[in-house]
């Protein structure tokens, strides 16, 4: 019985060998991508020039997992609330919990203090018009690409029980880092 184990444990040949480090290997990622990152494929022009269609994007999910609370400016990605089994989307945090986000005039305020937001291009439209109250769970999300944007002006503020993860890199085609950007809201013009 003890060589059985011994043999089992300390090798039974080449494929034997082989066969268990990639068992190993597929443990490990299945328990990396169930409890820490994940990928997500960017299906759609929503976050331009952000983020492209079919982009492999890496997703932190120990950030849901820890119940860290999003930051204005993260790409995160999200359940569709009127589909939450099958849709997902990639979206920017433009509000938090408890602010007020209005639209007007193809800007967007948070607290009544316009946001200079530098990955939006120029003259891009922001519409429809409104005012949104969120409550202690809720978070205002909006794509990149604000003309072709299925986002929280359609579908409303979203509630943090539908986050999946945060998009920190892209992988594919290029490895590179999402950049956050920084919304200094008591320096923005009104």
């Amino acid at each position: 019985m003890n060589q059985l184990i011994e043999k089992i444990i300390y090798g039974g040949g080449l494929v034997f060998d082989l066969s268990k480090w990639i068992i190993f290997v597929l443990i490990c990622l299945v328990l990396v991508n169930s409890f820490w990152y994940s990928i997500f494929i960017v299906d759609g022009l929503s976050m331009e020039p952000s983020l492209h269609d079919g982009e492999v994007v890496m997703m932190d999910k120990s950030f849901v997992r820890q119940n860290k609370k999003p930051q204005r400016g993260d790409a995160v990605v999200v359940k569709y609330p009127g589909d939450p089994d099958q849709k997902r989307y990639v979206k920017r945090v433009i509000g938090l919990p408890g602010e007020t986000v209005a639209i007007k005039n193809n800007k967007v305020s948070v607290n009544k203090k316009v946001i200079r937001e530098s990955y939006i291009p120029l003259n891009a439209g922001t519409f429809p018009d409104g005012v949104w109250l969120l409550d202690d769970e809720e978070y205002f999300l909006m794509g990149d690409n604000r003309e072709n944007s299925n986002d929280s002006r359609y579908f409303g503020p979203v509630a943090q029980r539908f986050f999946i993860g945060r998009a920190t890199n892209v992988i594919l085609p290029s490895l590179r880092s999402l950049n956050i950007p920084q919304y200094d809201l008591n320096l923005a013009s009104k």
